[in-house]
């Protein structure tokens, strides 16, 4: 099924679909999908929304403008968060941890002047150092802005831009996201908003993210459900009732849950 029909399968029949939130989980989970006779990818209950922001806030014409390479933005591992360009003028989703250079602008989007800044930093340090020393850092929202951050960049390797995102990945059910285990491999986005989690037992069980479209065997989770047995004795004052009876049984029912 799609994840959206599994999702509403395991919803229907258990509960929801799977979430995993420790090793002994995985464990599990890859236990159970190979004793069924799978071994590549299932939906399990997580997503990702994608949700590309500039660092300055910047919502107006020209925001939308993207100049990724190939199969970028790949998401690799799910760890790629910011975004740089290279010398080429082309952009890659990179981990924000990663220090490099970095482009800045000062004044305003309208009337504006780019800056490069030879120190390297990781992104979050890039953005403070724009924000203390110039206005913020820069958004490309043309081709002209691209080329003008292109030359600025030349020989220089590749440089911090504005764009970034949030994590924003959640699990069906609500729950907390804290453990995770990524699969060292690519998490091709597109164009998409939103991306959908498989387990890949070719991955050794670890999590992968694809359209939410493709069809996928899934897994479901449930509550267990535990019941009390009570036993009764009952003893009669009037041999005429009949305990059989229907009306009877309900009114013992009802002492009974007095």
């Amino acid at each position: 099924m799609t994840w959206t029909e599994a999702q509403s399968y395991c919803r229907g029949r258990y509960t929801d679909l799977a979430t995993i939130e420790n090793t002994e989980e995985m464990k599990k989970l890859k236990d159970i999908v190979s004793a069924a006779g799978y071994n590549s990818k299932v939906w399990i209950g997580l997503y990702s929304q994608i949700d590309w922001k500039w660092s300055d806030g910047f919502t107006g014409s020209g925001a939308e403008y993207r100049n990724w390479i190939g199969s970028n933005p790949d998401y690799i591992a799910a760890d790629e968060l910011c975004v740089d360009m290279t010398e080429p003028g082309v952009w890659y989703d990179f981990n924000c941890h990663r220090e490099i250079a970095l482009v800045c602008y000062i004044g305003t989007l309208e009337d504006s002047d780019f800056v490069v800044v030879n120190k390297i930093k990781n992104w979050i340090e890039a953005q403070r150092h724009c924000r203390e020393h110039y206005t913020d850092l820069v958004t490309v929202r043309n081709k002209a802005d691209n080329d003008k951050v292109q030359n600025l960049i030349r020989y220089r390797g590749r440089a911090w831009i504005g764009l970034y995102r949030d994590p924003q990945i959640y699990w069906s059910d609500r729950s907390s996201y804290s453990f995770s285990s990524w699969a060292l491999s690519e998490n091709r986005l597109g164009s998409m908003k939103v991306i959908c989690g498989v387990a890949d037992l070719q991955q050794g069980g670890n999590w992968r993210l694809f359209s939410c479209e493709q069809r996928f065997p899934f897994v479901c989770y449930s509550i267990p459900k535990f019941e009390t047995l009570v036993k009764v004795r009952v003893k009669l004052h009037d041999s005429s009732v009949n305990l059989n009876d229907h009306a009877v049984k309900e009114q013992i029912l009802k002492k009974a849950s007095l």
